[in-house]
């Protein structure tokens, strides 16, 4: 910077003013300067300070210089904050590159993880399609040789993919189950039901480890909220295997009981619900969210939503005559406000209830131009429970519905996925009344039509 400095400044002196008096000489650095004031054209010379890189300024003087200097920083700020697409990833991507390179490093480099790093490769290579036994093996025995080494989490993170890969290596869960009784103290509850799911789907029970788990999960579980207590049920009621994890609900469902009144009404209707999915019908529950809902004050507020969760759960109990009298009406007054997955959760619980149900499919008929094929396949569920279609026979009237419904799907075939056809052709054959549609569905359909019911034929 000197350097510039001490360059510039006789250039500068060069350029000052030298007069007396009434005359004054202008150096030429003052004469430009004169000039761009004035807007007028600068002749362009290559030992001049102020240049202009066309040899003319902007006609505003200055001023068209520092909109350009703004407007260029502008742009270049702009850039920075642009959203910068990544190239996407070629098709064989796992084949020829991320497998071969997991690969490569358990054959060579996974004696120099640590443990973390173990679990993450364990991880990634559990989720890949194409597995060679011999790496897996070799991932189990590193493990073992590693074992001294592994802390609370990272046994956590290893347990789920050794069981992908390395099922029936009993040393290996031996050793960790030797592990996990020596760092009891380090788990979490939510580590700990991890722990349970794993080790109840060996053959082999590990009463040892239960007896030592099952306490401390009691004790930990206390700590928690009830709000938090509903959302690991709920959680749990979303996997398919929670159902065989009866260890672990006798001991959450219990501390969720013990907290009813903690929580609000929409978490306990929460409870029952995933009780019910998990096929556990708990009478004691059911009685008290029962008594809440018959409270005039408390359910005078429940969202569509809700009511059709209500609706399905006591209905699936066999226990609706608890909420029959006070949800009825607030499901009929509401009728216009539910949505394509309420109304089949409706059909399904209530189909005696034609006139509600008809009411509701109208009104979402008229909707059905701006359904997804998600919204349009439970609407489809909702009328074939109720019975609301009609599959007019020769010299019969025309049910709008029923063709509106066929026109969806004709005109949306190409859109439709192969599971989704899958379900349609599903929910046809297993409805007697309206087998006679799937002789209407899209022509493109009929390879995918095919193979399900041969399935279905082959599987009865």
């Amino acid at each position: 910077q000197g350097g510039v400095r001490r360059a510039v400044r006789p250039r500068l002196a060069e350029g000052m003013l030298v007069a007396s008096g009434a005359g004054r000489a202008l150096g030429p650095c003052s004469r430009r300067l004169a000039q761009c004031m004035r807007g007028a054209p600068l002749r362009s010379n290559p030992g001049s300070l102020w240049q202009e890189p066309c040899g003319l300024l902007p006609p505003s003087g200055f001023g068209g210089l520092l909109t350009r200097s703004a407007s260029s920083s502008t742009g270049e700020e702009a850039r920075q904050d642009a959203v910068v697409l990544s190239k996407r990833l070629p098709q064989d991507f796992v084949q020829n590159t991320l497998l071969p390179h997991l690969e490569s490093q358990l054959l060579d480099s996974i004696h120099v993880y640590t443990p973390a790093e173990l679990a993450q490769i364990a991880r990634v290579y559990s989720k890949q399609e194409v597995r060679q036994r011999v790496l897996c093996q070799k991932l189990a025995d590193t493990v073992k040789f590693r074992i001294e080494a592994f802390e609370a989490v990272d046994i956590v993170d290893m347990l789920g993919p050794l069981w992908i890969l390395k099922p029936d290596d009993d040393e290996v869960f031996e050793m960790l189950e030797q592990k996990i009784l020596l760092k009891i103290d380090d788990f979490t509850a939510l580590n700990f039901m991890g722990i349970i799911r794993i080790y109840n789907k060996r053959a082999e029970k590990h009463t040892v480890l239960l007896e030592q788990v099952l306490p401390r999960l009691r004790e930990l579980l206390r700590n928690y909220e009830g709000v938090e207590l509903s959302e690991m049920l709920v959680s749990m009621a979303q996997s398919a295997e929670a159902a065989a994890d009866m260890d672990i609900l006798m001991t959450l469902v219990p501390e969720i009981e013990s907290r009813y009144t903690e929580v609000s009404l929409v978490h306990s209707i929460n409870n029952v619900w995933a009780l019910t999915q998990l096929r556990m019908r708990h009478e004691g529950m059911l009685q008290r969210v029962a008594q809440d809902l018959n409270n005039p004050k408390k359910s005078k507020d429940l969202t569509p939503g809700y009511m059709a969760r209500v609706a399905w759960v006591y209905r699936r109990c066999n226990a609706w005559e608890m909420v029959s009298e006070t949800m009825l009406p607030l499901v009929r007054g509401s009728a216009a406000e539910f949505r394509c997955g309420e109304f089949a959760r409706l059909a399904q619980a209530l189909p005696e209830e034609q006139a509600m149900l008809t009411q509701i499919a109208d009104l979402l008929q008229l909707t059905m131009a701006e359904m997804g094929r998600k919204d349009f396949l439970l609407f489809f569920l909702g009328c074939v429970h109720g019975e609301l279609l009609k599959v007019p026979m020769q010299g019969q009237e025309v049910c709008p519905m029923t063709e509106a419904l066929v026109s969806y799907s004709k005109e949306e075939q190409d859109n439709f996925k192969r599971d989704e056809v899958q379900k349609i052709v599903y929910m046809l054959q297993h409805s007697r009344k309206y087998r006679p549609l799937l002789d209407r569905l899209p022509v493109s359909w009929s390879e995918t039509k095919t193979e399900t019911l041969d399935y279905i034929r082959a599987k009865a």
